[in-house]
């Protein structure tokens, strides 16, 4: 991971800024860990925690819906999206969250598959 400290308590900080947006702080944490895990490129890391921070801010204002999802994560939603703008790039990003009267309730944020399965990890958080 080439995110030192100080880019690592920024990226939280941009992240926690969204009006509207319920975390767990510890989770949102872990969550921009694995972010710099993932893209370990500061650039790659940054533009990752940019897109993130703007589909949240999205999400609670209700320009975008994820779609719905089943069995243990009942009543929550996933929203996909590239975590890099680009034609015919994958959206291999994953936002899991539920929609409350005042914003949403973010459960977590990462990459679909790396390093491991976002759902898989997200239901062992239950």
């Amino acid at each position: 991971m080439a995110a030192d400290y100080a880019l690592l308590e920024q990226a939280i900080a941009i992240i926690s800024s969204v009006r509207g947006l319920y975390m767990d702080p510890d989770a949102l944490a872990d969550d921009v860990i694995l972010l710099a895990y993932i893209w370990p490129d500061e650039g790659e890391f940054k533009m990752a925690v940019a897109r993130v921070h703007r589909t949240l801010t999205q999400l609670v204002e209700g320009n975008v819906e994820g779609s719905p999802l089943k069995y243990g994560f009942s009543g929550w939603r996933s929203f996909h999206f590239q975590h890099r703008r680009g034609q015919q790039s994958r959206a291999d990003t994953r936002i899991v969250y539920m929609p409350l009267d005042t914003g949403i309730r973010v459960k977590g944020f990462a990459n679909r598959h790396l390093p491991s399965d976002i759902y898989q990890r997200l239901a062992q958080l239950q």
